[in-house]
């Protein structure tokens, strides 16, 4: 092998090195089809090919690979998050069902589950009264009063 043919294999390697780092150190699927490529040239630097050809390969094998894979990757990237008991009740109302006081745990129903509670203000919010979930600490919604004028429907 003449040193040309050496040269280009450093290149290739180079290259996958390169964008195997990059690809390593994002979130997103970006250089994976460059990495792939410059394998698949280092393969043919190794036969040795002639460097043209190397390097049809390596764009050729990239867009193909990217253009292949897009929407398989495009598809594992953007799935739905799928929300959880705890996540679904914020910003829905429920109904207290046992009294909550001031830095005291009551309960609420909503979803037609049963929640203990806790009310973010120092008031005291009584059963059958209309409270908007707005977050969930543990294993207690956290919940604020809603007056009587409200026009919100109980889930």
């Amino acid at each position: 092998m003449e040193w040309f043919h050496w040269v280009m294999l450093l290149i290739w390697a180079l290259i996958f090195i390169i964008t195997l780092i990059i690809e390593l150190g994002t979130a997103d699927v970006t250089t994976i089809w460059f990495c792939l490529g410059s394998l698949i040239a280092l393969i043919c630097a190794a036969i040795p090919l002639d460097p043209l050809i190397q390097i049809l390969v390596f764009f050729g094998s990239s867009i193909a690979l990217l253009f292949l894979t897009k929407p398989l990757t495009r598809k594992m990237m953007n799935k739905e998050i799928i929300r959880t008991n705890t996540d679904k009740i914020i910003g829905m109302v429920g109904q207290v069902t046992k009294t909550i006081f001031p830095d005291e745990v009551g309960e609420i129903k909503v979803d037609n589950n049963t929640w203990r509670a806790i009310c973010n203000e120092a008031v005291i919010v009584e059963v059958g009264e209309k409270v908007l979930i707005n977050a969930v600490s543990g294993n207690k919604a956290v919940v604020s009063k809603i007056n009587d004028q409200s026009n919100i429907e109980i889930l």
